[in-house]
């Protein structure tokens, strides 16, 4: 599953993408989309948002969880180490040689640990109501409203009733500097995307695909922005 972003300045080839928005603006983009990546890869090492959303798990010797998004397969062998009787599964994003070396190598020392790679398709390859949880980390703030509602849905599809949806999600700042980071995710994706998490209104969307028991359970400050830890329950 993975749904494009869907935004004016953020679709085609870099070519494309430099006769539309002209060299400057081209060189802008580049120079920006490297930048925002940076600060994702250094916040994703961040305990204080990451520890919240594990304990929020809580311990089920077994059962079944999906990890989606950032760091997929980061997310599941860190899951997989706190449930070591639950199976995991990472649906990963990243197509390249070494990265599947990796996977290859994390499955080898951690047999509770599966990686599915993820398809154009919108839907997920997994059955109705075959995982007891779902993980979302960092997954919401580049897609327009349709295609976080879109996996929103699949997310409730594959859950079983009474399964939970646990989200890692940039959210409505606090602080000044904590707007830095969705200003730059605002440019990169449009506004349209990036607007729901600026005032906190992204997490209507859970409530429009049918969660129930939806609450933020924490709010962490990070380098530029603040990250939330949401979980809601498929009724």
């Amino acid at each position: 599953m993975n749904p494009s972003r869907g935004n004016s300045t953020n679709t085609g080839s870099p070519i494309e993408r430099k006769i539309k928005l002209g060299l400057f603006e081209w060189i802008r983009f580049q120079c920006l989309s490297v930048l925002f990546e940076f600060i994702l890869s250094f916040q994703m090492r961040d305990a204080s948002w990451k520890e919240p959303l594990f304990a929020s798990l809580g311990s089920d010797p077994h059962c079944r969880i999906l990890s989606f998004g950032r760091g997929a397969l980061a997310t599941a062998r860190a899951l997989a180490v706190r449930q070591p009787g639950g199976s995991v599964i990472a649906l990963d994003s990243n197509p390249r040689p070494i990265k599947r070396v990796f996977r290859r190598l994390v499955q080898n020392q951690m047999p509770n640990v599966t990686t599915v790679e993820e398809s154009e398709s919108e839907s997920l390859p997994f059955a109705v109501g075959f995982f007891d949880k779902v993980v979302l980390v960092l997954a919401f703030h580049s897609r327009v409203p349709e295609k976080k509602l879109c996996i929103a849905k699949e997310m409730l599809r594959v859950l079983r009733h009474g399964g939970m949806l646990h989200i890692a999600a940039y959210d409505k700042p606090s602080l000044p500097e904590e707007r830095s980071l969705l200003a730059i995710s605002r440019y990169l994706s449009g506004a349209t995307a990036a607007d729901p998490h600026l005032d906190g209104s992204w997490i209507k969307i859970l409530t429009k695909a049918g969660f129930a028991g939806i609450r933020r359970q924490a709010s962490c400050s990070v380098v530029g922005g603040r990250i939330s830890v949401v979980r809601a329950r498929k009724p």
